[in-house]
């Protein structure tokens, strides 16, 4: 809100010296030139006229009452004369005749200094006296009907030296360099710059600027003028998207479009992001946006059947996916648009539910000569962020205080000073032994955080040509990018090649080519993930090993016999320490690299039948191939073992997309004022996918890292198919530019869904109200635009398994005769009712331009319900299964999104802010026949729950209320049944439905990921040759379930600890900050201080300076043949304010799993990058 009181605020200064005039009535003299003399003085604006016009003219000198209006003033005064006048500036209007048609004479005119305050009077014409140095230049300004543009600003570009133009738009002024820069403005036109050189006579043409209401935005099917859209739709730039230095176009869009949340959860190179646009829809269904490049719509298929899962992590350790998508190269493409409402995702049906992201890429532009583009820029990256922990020397102190405090409460005789061998006489429980490495500290204090991240390098380079001819327009490029991960063996480089052709061979027929094909290669370490996963996760590792613990040997090899499971006592094997493996020899003798090359083609056909009826025809294929190979040496001990356990895996995939569509498209204006745009088509779309795994073990040795080095044990294929089959169509219909009407529907036949079932109509209708067109809004010249608009529709959501619908039979193995004999058996059951999640949204929208759209608002609220949940419902025994996938369940996501943008200077000095802010609820509705509560497990037991009147996959658990002081508290309080012998300084839970006690039952929904609202701010300013942009984004409300806390914020001291746990209870006299209990090695079976709980979940608001880029475009007189040269400098994820104790507070290392999100338990890191770029053009 503050950007837009910047912005207007601005531009009501145009007015407020009329405003704050006092009421009064002004007496008018006889002449009309002392009359305009006066009212310049009287609102200290600039009044030029010409002597010639207004020579003789008087007025009668009675008092007028206008209120203290300027403008109307001059108008009773002009109109009577035949005179009008226009305004020319913020403080300057031009008088003239009405309709004049002769040719007048030039004047000569004053020079003025632009940008300042204008003079309180009237500037005549004078001569200008020439300098023996300088040189004279005259000329004339006119528009784009050749009639000439009076009050044109003209300035010498380096100084506060210029001249405006006459009525007739002549000007003259002096320069005193050949070399000078004259440029030309004037408002509601585009600026110009022209170099003096040797001429002395320059006449200019200035070009309209093109309305905002007027700019062409893809949707789906075609274009539309975004002055008759009427539905929500969100847009980028190329040059938004090239703002922001990113390894994918995903990541620029985080903070830039309302109602679309972005989410980074890992840092690793090739990492796929999360998007969510208005909110979350499905439980067992996909959540993720439809993607159409060019026309192909894809589905972001992150599924590890593709990738090649490995085989031994659990699906809640299972490494981030790569992005699918991350081989599109971001300079390459030309806008973005995002259709977030039923009316504009309706064409696209069965796949809108969750919102559509159209991709444009670049094309030649007809009739211009080639350009050569050249962009690239090199950065280093380091650690955004470090988790502060405990160093040996507070370690140690928290390890003792741990173990004394479980000593002391459990063993009668215990005392403080007791030694280990006599706490080994009085117990045998190693929880209650001091390790050697505390009791006896070496002096090792090992960072382990600063030996896993480096700094390490980024650059990229993209060369492009383009052009055409009046017949053709062609776009090629090419492009290198490699980003190292800041962790070693992890890292991400993308080869990517593209050429768009489109040729009128004859008149009437377009043809159209386009070939995209990439390569990727990713190196995957298994740094997300926790310290006891297989392989374990780097990160979580580096967290939980002691300081203690020296990384190498002494004969300098790296050390994985000296982990934490080393701290023993001299009595034997039970100092109950965690046993973690060196982070350093996961990143050595772990290795997982994923290449993938894939290919987006498309060919178009386009014949004009008659004027304004086209037909087209499309094909497309995208091809997508993938090849994965995982190693783990022999020569790695996974934790406290003592040999290693070598395994090889090795994954291929390779999966094909084929489309064909027939569309008809008119395009009419019937009459002036009603005009119809309409689309109708088929489309027919079929996707297969092969893929296979081999798994291999008992290496001897790892001189052969690969399945042919070792055992093959297993392995196995997938083979999968779905084909859609759809009709759509789409009418547009305004009448005279400002009644707007849009009508959608599409007709889908997924092979998905049950037999009875597999078709589904999606309908939307909408509607705008363009109010500034109608005659009773002419007087209010300010506001450019104002259009209501609302609509209606339903969208579904066919991301389900291919073969949900129908029972699938697996490989099942018996025993007979004592022998093993293969046959397959029921693995699911059918049920061929099953349908698509449908979506009925509702939008009501508001967008207002003021000022030639200097000030542009953009306003929606929305309520989307989706009904048809495809949830997992238990069924009788006697089936055979335990659930069965149903169509039951409904949820809820309403919210508000605003979007301002503004122009708050204009001139030699620039300063534009773009704002944008969204707000969203959800809720379940209904779930199921009995409405149970679903819950669900993570990495860590269950800790999630969707219930209704709660948001999907909220956070389930144990309410804190406080920490215990005293044992009269304790014995006060309900009886708590998992802390059977809880002590002061343990934590207290609350007794949530008041039975007396403290269970199960108590628990209750403790939070969940989703935020409350998003932001993001930008910035840009400009002057000379310097630009400047800042970015700023964040959310509010969102909360993370940080797991690492049942491990590095538990009490037990078995692993590090944050460094919180330097404040943790200590006595009723030192109670530390007052929320860490005490450290206590058995607090499971004391306090039980470390179940699910609101302790465990922490505030995920995050504010963050996203980007900052400065830059500099050389003048063109320093570069000859070079068309234009920009440098700069950018730093990305500079900054960010949190609360979150963790690395990353957009963490989910859930994030494939829509019923346990906002998790971190061990997530790579993002990193903070500053890059130096260039780019050139020839």
């Amino acid at each position: 809100m503050l950007t837009a009181r910047i912005g207007f605020s601005q531009e009501i200064a145009l007015l407020r010296p009329a405003m704050q005039q006092e009421n009064h009535k002004t007496k008018r003299p006889g002449k009309l030139k002392d009359v305009l003399m006066e009212l310049g003085k009287k609102h200290h604006v600039s009044i030029l006229f010409k002597q010639s016009i207004i020579q003789g003219i008087s007025v009668s000198p009675e008092p007028a009452e206008q209120d203290g209006n300027l403008e109307a003033e001059l108008k009773s005064l002009l109109n009577p004369n035949g005179l009008e006048f226009i305004k020319t500036g913020k403080k300057a209007y031009l008088i003239r005749k009405k309709e004049q048609k002769e040719k007048q004479q030039p004047a000569l005119v004053k020079p003025v200094l632009l940008g300042t305050e204008p003079e309180p009077h009237v500037l005549e014409p004078v001569l200008v006296r020439k300098s023996s140095v300088d040189i004279s230049v005259k000329g004339k300004v006119i528009d784009e009907k050749n009639a000439g543009l009076p009050g044109v600003s003209i300035l010498v570009k380096g100084s506060n030296k210029g001249a405006v133009t006459d009525i007739d738009g002549n000007f003259s002024l002096s320069v005193t360099d050949e070399n000078a820069v004259l440029v030309f403005s004037f408002i509601g036109y585009v600026t110009k710059e022209l170099t003096v050189g040797n001429q002395t006579m320059i006449n200019v043409r200035l070009d309209a600027s093109v309305s905002s209401l007027s700019e062409v935005m893809v949707v789906g099917y075609g274009t539309q003028r975004k002055g008759d859209i009427t539905g929500s739709i969100g847009s980028l730039s190329a040059k938004n998207i090239r703002e922001v230095q990113v390894t994918n176009f995903e990541n620029a869009i985080q903070g830039q479009i309302a109602g679309v949340q972005v989410q980074e959860p890992s840092g690793e190179p090739g990492a796929a992001t999360t998007i969510r646009v208005r909110g979350l829809g499905s439980v067992s269904a996909g959540n993720e946006p439809l993607y159409v490049i060019d026309g192909f719509p894809v589905t972001k298929n992150m599924d590890p059947g593709i990738q090649g899962d490995i085989t031994r992590r659990t699906t809640a350790f299972a490494l981030p996916a790569s992005n699918p998508l991350g081989t599109i190269n971001s300079n390459d493409i030309e806008s973005l648009e995002v259709l977030k409402d039923a009316s504009a995702a309706a064409i696209y049906g069965s796949r809108g539910s969750n919102g559509v992201i159209l991709i444009t890429t670049k094309k030649g532009k007809r009739g211009t000569r080639p350009v050569v583009g050249f962009d690239a820029y090199f950065g280093i990256q380091s650690v955004a962020k470090r988790v502060d922990l405990m160093n040996s020397a507070e370690l140690t102190a928290y390890v003792k205080d741990s173990k004394n405090n479980a000593y002391l409460q459990d063993v009668p005789t215990a005392n403080i000073n007791d030694e280990n061998v006599t706490r080994y006489g009085k117990s045998t429980n190693g929880s209650y032994f001091i390790p050697d490495d505390f009791a006896n500290p070496t002096g090792t204090d090992t960072d382990w955080q600063d030996l896993i991240f480096k700094s390490v390098p980024v650059q990229s380079y993209n060369a492009s040509v383009s052009g055409g001819t009046e017949t053709m327009n062609y776009y090629f490029s090419g492009g290198y990018f490699n980003q190292k991960g800041i962790i070693d063996r992890s890292g991400f480089e993308r080869f990517s090649f593209r050429a768009n052709l489109e040729v009128n061979p004859v008149k009437k027929l377009k043809i159209g080519f386009g070939l995209s094909p990439s390569f990727t290669n990713t190196d995957r370490s298994p740094a997300g993930a926790p310290y006891f996963a297989d392989p374990p996760g780097i990160v979580y590792s580096a967290l939980v090993t002691s300081p203690t613990v020296s990384p190498y040997l002494p004969d300098g090899t790296i050390n994985q016999t000296d982990n934490q499971s080393h701290l023993l006592t001299a009595e034997g094997r039970g100092a109950n320490m965690t046993a973690a493996s060196n982070p350093l020899a996961i990143i050595k003798y772990v290795t997982d690299d994923l290449k993938q090359f894939r290919t987006f083609g498309n060919v178009f056909l386009e014949y004009e039948i008659i004027d304004g009826l086209k037909y087209k025809l499309y094909t497309g294929i995208d091809v997508n191939s993938y090849n994965r190979s995982f190693y783990m040496a022999r020569a790695f001990l996974n934790r406290n073992a003592t040999v290693g356990d070598p395994y090889a895996q090795s994954n291929a995939s390779l999966n094909y997309n084929w489309l064909v569509e027939n569309t008809l498209s008119y395009d009419k204006t019937f009459r002036k004022d009603h005009h119809i745009s309409a689309v109708m088509g088929y489309s027919a779309q079929k996707d297969r996918l092969d893929a296979n795994q081999v798994y291999a073990q008992n290496h001897p040795d790892d001189l052969s890292p690969s399945i042919s080095g070792g055992q093959v044990t297993s392995g196995g294929d997938n083979r999968q198919e779905w084909s859609l089959v759809s009709m759509l169509a789409r009418v547009n219909y305004t009448f005279r530019d400002k009644y707007l009407l849009t009508a959608t529907v599409r007709s889908d036949r997924s092979s998905r869904f049950g037999a009875g079932n597999k078709t589904g109509a999606f309908p939307s209708f909408s509607a705008g109200w363009r109010l500034s067109e109608e005659t009773f809004m002419k007087g209010l010249t300010a506001v450019t635009d104002l259009k209501l608009r609302g609509s209606w529709g339903k969208t579904g959501n066919f991301l389900i398994p291919n073969y949900a619908a129908i029972g699938l039979l697996s490989p099942y193995n018996y025993t007979f005769n004592n022998v093993i004999v293969n046959g397959i058996a029921p693995s699911t059951i059918s049920n061929d009712k099953l349908t698509w999640e449908k979506t009925t949204q509702v939008d009501f929208g508001i967008d207002f331009g003021l000022f030639r759209d200097r000030l542009f608002i953009s306003a929606d609220w929305y309520k989307k319900t989706t009904s048809d949940l495809l949830l997992n419902v238990q069924v009788p025994s006697s089936v055979g299964f335990a659930t069965a996938l149903q169509n039951i369940g409904e949820v809820e996501n309403k919210g508000v999104e605003l979007t301002i943008n503004s122009r708050n200077v204009v001139g030699a000095f620039t300063w534009s802010t773009d704002f944008n802010f969204s707000a969203n609820q959800n809720d379940v509705l209904k779930l199921g026949p009995t409405g149970d509560p679903i819950l669900s497990s993570g990495g860590a037991g269950i800790r999630h729950i969707t219930q209704i009147g709660s948001p999907i996959g909220s956070y389930y658990g144990y309410v804190v209320d406080g920490i215990y002081q005293t044992q009269a508290e304790i014995d006060a309080a309900p009886k708590d049944a998992l802390a059977p012998a809880a002590r002061p300084g343990d934590l207290r839970f609350k007794d949530v439905n008041g039975d007396g006690k403290v269970d199960a039952s108590d628990r209750t929904v403790i939070g969940n990921y989703m935020p409350d609202f998003m932001y993001g701010i930008t910035n840009r300013f400009s002057f000379k040759g310097l630009d400047l942009s800042v970015f700023f984004q964040g959310v509010q409300g969102s909360k993370i379930l940080n797991l690492t806390r049942r491990h590095l914020g538990n009490g037990e001291a078995a692993t590090n600890s944050y460094k919180d746990w330097t404040e943790r209870w200590i006595s009723p006299e030192n109670p530390g900050n007052g929320t860490i209990p005490r450290a206590d090695r058995l607090t499971d079976l004391h306090g039980g201080n470390n179940r699910p709980s609101s302790y465990q979940v922490e505030d995920g608001s995050y504010f963050r300076l996203r980007s900052i880029t400065l830059g500099y475009t050389f003048p063109k007189t320093m570069l000859g043949k070079v068309q234009s040269l920009r440098a700069y400098i950018s730093g990305t994820n500079l900054f960010t304010s949190t609360k979150y104790i963790g690395y990353n507070p957009e963490v989910n290392n859930q994030a494939g799993l829509t019923g346990v999100q906002g998790e971190d338990y061990g997530a790579y890191p993002l990193s903070r990058n500053f890059t130096f770029g260039l780019n050139v053009t020839f």
